[in-house]
């Protein structure tokens, strides 16, 4: 895995989000068929660069686009 195609797969995580309110690990696993090392290492790269961020609720972490 390379730097490219972490922010590839992270732009397309962020736009599955923009197309939601939040998500749960599982669900943008399965709107991206990501493996668990692509989705995290997306994630980190679009929490790096404040675009997304995690909040808990209930117990469950979501993943929200920043506004």
């Amino acid at each position: 895995m390379n730097l490219k195609t972490i922010v590839e797969d992270s732009n397309r995580i962020y736009g599955q989000l923009s197309n939601g309110i939040k998500y749960l690990y599982h669900e943008l696993q399965e709107l991206t068929n990501m493996s668990d090392t692509q989705l995290c290492l997306a994630i980190c790269q679009l929490i790096r660069d404040g675009r997304l961020y995690q909040h808990q609720e209930d117990n469950l972490v979501y993943y929200s686009i920043r506004i």
